[in-house]
């Protein structure tokens, strides 16, 4: 917000004595960021020509998380200052000591619920004031907690899987990179990945696709990492000799079933051809 000048303001009170100046405040930066856990300051200034006996100044916060729910972060009044909402109490002050024409206030400890929409509202009668509210965005970054590795389908030869990553935490919001730590390529040709998602799917596993993967989640003040020991299952030499065995005695008893059925149906026919030549002699008597 642009002011008059401090040469303006005396000008003004020169030229006219009796008229009443307007008070104006700035903000040097529309938005801050800064890391949890750091101490956040929120530049507030103003320009007035009147002694500040009456100066009153209230810092207000819209929090993100509860739009509809303005919270009181710190007041200066009469020559005192007064704490806000419960979730800043201990961990707010004015950066200068009051009065003055700066009305920066930092927050220590920042946390999550900190981020939001912070007023500077500035009142020193009798100066009235024109622009007499600065508005400043405060958001607090959140590094990635550690994200969790996961598989999801068999691990059997041949099968498709994906492997999955995420963290709980991280604004802004974290991207992820999977990469196969002995490996080179990185990652097999065949496989996609989604680095937003924090997936990656393996086609038509083998053996060589066992090893240690990592998966690395990252943002803009912090990164943390995941490690995950995929192991393919491969047919064990004994199960394909027990199965190759299986195959070969169910064909044993296919052919010796075969055979008795043979010598069965022979041994009917040759009976049948017996009874009807005993009856063809009565039939002529």
């Amino acid at each position: 917000t642009l002011c008059p000048s401090p040469a303006v303001l005396e000008l003004c009170v020169l030229l006219f004595p009796g008229l009443v100046c307007p008070l104006e405040v700035s903000v040097s930066s529309g938005s801050i960021q800064v890391a949890r856990g750091q101490t956040a300051v929120l530049p507030c200034t103003f320009t007035t020509n009147a002694a500040l006996t009456n100066l009153n100044v209230i810092w207000m916060v819209i929090p993100l998380s509860n739009a509809n729910q303005p919270q009181q972060v710190i007041l200066y009044q009469g020559g005192q200052i007064f704490g806000g909402a419960p979730q800043f109490y201990g961990r707010v002050g004015f950066a200068v000591t009051m009065p003055t024409t700066s009305a920066s206030i930092f927050i220590n400890n920042t946390q999550l619920s900190d981020t939001g929409t912070y007023q500077c509202l500035v009142n020193n009668l009798p100066d009235r004031g024109v622009r007499n509210i600065g508005v400043i965005g405060l958001t607090v970054l959140v590094p990635p907690s550690a994200p969790l590795c996961r598989i999801q389908g068999s691990l059997d030869v041949g099968s498709d899987i994906t492997l999955t990553c995420s963290s709980e935490e991280g604004i802004p919001r974290p991207t992820y990179l999977w990469e196969k730590l002995d490996n080179v390529p990185k990652l097999p040709p065949t496989a996609t990945q989604d680095q937003v998602q924090g997936t990656v799917t393996l086609r038509n596993i083998s053996t060589v696709s066992s090893g240690l993967y990592q998966c690395v989640a990252s943002n803009a003040i912090g990164t943390s990492t995941c490690l995950l020991d995929l192991q393919v299952i491969a047919p064990h030499p004994r199960s394909i000799g027990l199965i190759a065995g299986a195959v070969a005695t169910g064909a044993v008893v296919l052919v010796v079933c075969i055979v008795l059925v043979a010598v069965a149906l022979f041994y009917w026919k040759n009976k049948h051809k017996e009874e009807e030549e005993e009856e063809i002699p009565n039939e002529i008597r």
